[in-house]
């Protein structure tokens, strides 16, 4: 079932309208209190399905987003992220209550079909992607997004390492360093030509492996704030990191006047 949510975050977070239908199946589970209820979730469940992967193809065939856009998109995803942690609350109450009905956990599961659907309609798109333009340095839509996967383990890995003074050090430094890349990542992102929408769908799976890896860094900061062995610096270092998304919006938004 974790999946099943976690999904509903990647994909919401395709289309700038779907957080609503996100928004519709967390309020509906929330309403559930008897097996009434529980039938009239499954309908919205079923509901929210159809939309996205309506929302989903239609998304596929509009231009490329501009960068106003995706910083809309990327604002976005901080939303759905927090429907997502409702709807994980919500599905362990109904589990322990026993409302979690058959119907309703085979529509919920039945979201998850939306990913293969519109992973299938995406890799048509990418089939059909132009070069990707390159800048001076020689860097690409894509591997600048490979790279910030590559800054993104880095710090996941730091931040799972941390037990003492050393360690706390350590990952300090490596928190400012994916600052202070992503940061450049964004800058370079930025001065380069917009994306088509088949070069978005061709970068779809370095996309969603990045979102994917925010969820243990999270759980790993979270961590790391409540350690009594990690340092006030580092803690102090990781609460900038709470600017970031604000910051390389506002570098998208610059470049783009």
């Amino acid at each position: 079932m974790n999946n099943t949510v976690a999904f509903i975050g990647l994909g919401a977070a395709a289309c700038i309208t779907a957080p609503a239908f996100a928004q519709d199946t967390h309020t509906s589970l929330t309403k559930v209190t008897d097996e009434p209820g529980a039938a009239a979730a499954v309908e919205t469940v079923k509901k929210v399905h159809e939309k996205l992967v309506d929302l989903g193809k239609r998304q596929l065939e509009l231009p490329g987003a501009t960068p106003q856009e995706q910083a809309q998109i990327a604002a976005q995803m901080v939303e759905i992220q927090k429907v997502s942690g409702e709807l994980v609350k919500s599905l362990a109450r109904l589990k322990k209550e026993n409302l979690l009905t058959p119907d309703l956990q085979k529509a919920l599961m039945n979201l998850q079909s939306v990913q293969t659907e519109l992973a299938q309609a995406s890799k048509d798109k990418a089939a059909q992607a132009e070069p990707f333009p390159k800048d001076a340095e020689g860097n690409t839509h894509e591997t600048l997004l490979e790279k910030t996967v590559e800054e993104a383990k880095k710090l996941d890995k730091a931040l799972a390492n941390v037990k003492d003074a050393e360690t706390s050090a350590a990952a300090e430094e490596q928190v400012k360093h994916y600052r202070a890349a992503l940061l450049d990542i964004a800058k370079k992102q930025a001065a380069l030509p917009p994306l088509t929408r088949n070069q978005q769908a061709k970068l779809m799976g370095t996309q969603q492996q990045l979102v994917e890896m925010m969820q243990p860094i999270i759980k790993h900061m979270a961590a790391v704030m409540l350690s009594p062995n990690a340092t006030q610096n580092l803690k102090d270092s990781m609460k900038s990191l709470s600017e970031l998304p604000r910051e390389v919006q506002k570098i998208r938004e610059e470049a783009a006047k």
